[in-house]
């Protein structure tokens, strides 16, 4: 298999496949390591923005009308579609909106969500044993007159 001729959507159902066996086998434990890499590239893309450096705090994708975005993801997989809604926390105040990427265990996007910062401070309070904001992908965020759904199938 010559993986140069793959397109990248044919390499990230590859890798799901790869690492699905490789949890089976025990090697891994999470099916996650990826996905955020995934999630940034698609919103700068998106917005035609630029992805922030490994260094950077609080943002992860800067739009060309400088908004900081801060981009959460997060992979659904058949074995954790019924646990998983937690989002890693945030722990920088240094952007300005939020930007969550749903993908299934196949990286097709299943939603992709944008919200204000003050949505976060409105629904998510401190949690002091994370020293962050952890976003729970439940009613109460989905359901939130300020969060817009966005349209990510021309990307994928």
């Amino acid at each position: 298999m010559d993986l140069g001729e793959l397109t990248d959507a044919q390499l990230l159902a590859l890798w799901s496949d790869v690492m699905d066996e490789l949890r089976d086998r025990d090697v891994v434990r999470t099916a996650n390591n990826p996905t955020g890499d995934v999630a940034e590239a698609l919103v700068a893309r998106f917005f035609n923005g630029e992805r922030g450096s490994f260094s950077q705090k609080g943002w992860d994708v800067l739009g060309p009308d400088r908004e900081r975005i801060q981009v959460k993801a997060i992979r659904i997989t058949d074995r954790n579609a019924r646990t998983r809604k937690n989002l890693s926390a945030i722990r920088d105040t240094d952007y300005d909106s939020v930007v969550v990427v749903v993908f299934n265990a196949d990286f097709t996007v299943r939603e992709a969500l944008k919200f204000p910062r003050s949505t976060v401070e409105e629904l998510f309070e401190h949690r002091d044993y994370v020293n962050g904001r952890i976003i729970v992908m439940g009613p109460r965020l989905l359901e939130h007159p300020t969060v817009e759904r966005l349209d990510f199938t021309a990307l994928t």
